[in-house]
């Protein structure tokens, strides 16, 4: 299956020397920031403290117009694991392409870290040995922690799946992603479901849907700080969250279309699958959910008129 190349826009490397060492043995780290000023450095001092020597992290700051680029690269500066990549543009999905495709970076495990979340101790060792004892596997899912979401844990250990806050890829498919081109449309929300999808497919939608290719690695862990009823701010933020989340329940529904069909090549841009799958969007009864799903569809019909 074959996928053209993505975009990849506005990207500038700060980075401090680090000791090189094979790649065999050395884990690579992708933080994905957007306005993240706050929430950076807990997140990069949880990986700080999973870091073996030789071990790089690299920040994906796409798009903040917050001090989330100062302060890394302050922090860089005393923490020479520690990588800027500054993206002009804010779109996860732009920045996921930026790291697998145009940094290039050789390791044994590829690990993808959400910058407002925190990584439990022992989970980069944990992602290693999951992949050491399931060698076909392409991808391992690390969990919420029960104080930061007992449902969503639960839900992932008895379905599966991956989640963007915190999961790695093996050596062998981030090599198969990078041979075969495999990027990201533009604006694509919820870069865990296409790849956990990629991952049960092997890359190839048209074979089976193999759950074992992805592990949900118990030892792997994350937390994050839960949103607030009483704050005003995060009401919003969960408000604009629910949104995003029909927009994603949206985009899923028709790139899986798009990729069951045989179709070879990935849309460049989420505006071409509004465009090319319009007929496959109908406003259903999802409970509270519908509301949202309503304002989501709204905002696709924008794009498709426009």
């Amino acid at each position: 299956m074959l996928f053209v190349e993505g975009v990849c826009l506005g990207v500038k490397i700060i980075a401090v020397g680090v000791k090189k060492m094979n790649c065999e043995s050395k884990r690579v780290v992708a933080v994905f920031a957007h306005n993240e000023g706050d929430n950076i450095i807990s997140c990069l001092n949880s990986i700080k403290a999973e870091i073996r020597d030789g071990d790089e992290c690299y920040v994906l700051n796409n798009g903040s117009t917050d001090n989330t680029e100062e302060v890394v690269v302050e922090y860089s500066e005393g923490n020479t694991f520690c990588k800027l990549v500054s993206i002009d543009v804010g779109d996860k999905a732009n920045a996921w392409n930026v790291f697998c495709h145009r940094l290039n970076i050789s390791a044994a495990v590829f690990i993808f870290v959400d910058g407002d979340c925190v990584v439990q101790p022992g989970s980069f060792d944990a992602f290693e040995l999951c992949f050491k004892n399931n060698p076909r596997a392409n991808a391992a899912a690390g969990l919420p922690t029960e104080s930061s979401s007992r449902k969503n844990r639960r839900a992932m250990l008895d379905i599966g799946g991956l989640a963007g806050n915190l999961y790695a890829l093996s050596q062998n498919f981030m090599m198969r992603i990078r041979d075969e081109e495999v990027v990201m449309p533009f604006g694509l929300i919820g870069d865990d479901s296409l790849v956990g999808s990629l991952a049960c497919w092997d890359l190839n939608p048209g074979g089976d849907w193999d759950k074992s290719r992805i592990i949900m690695c118990d030892g792997a862990n994350f937390s994050y700080e839960r949103l607030s009823l009483f704050s005003l701010s995060d009401v919003k933020l969960y408000l604009r969250r629910k949104v995003r989340y029909s927009l994603r329940h949206y985009q899923n529904i028709m790139i899986r279309a798009h990729l069951k069909a045989g179709e070879g090549v990935m849309p460049s841009n989420v505006d071409e699958l509004y465009r090319g799958y319009a007929s496959m969007l109908r406003l259903k009864w999802r409970g509270v959910d519908t509301w949202f799903d309503y304002i989501a569809l709204r905002k696709i019909n924008g794009v498709i008129s426009s």
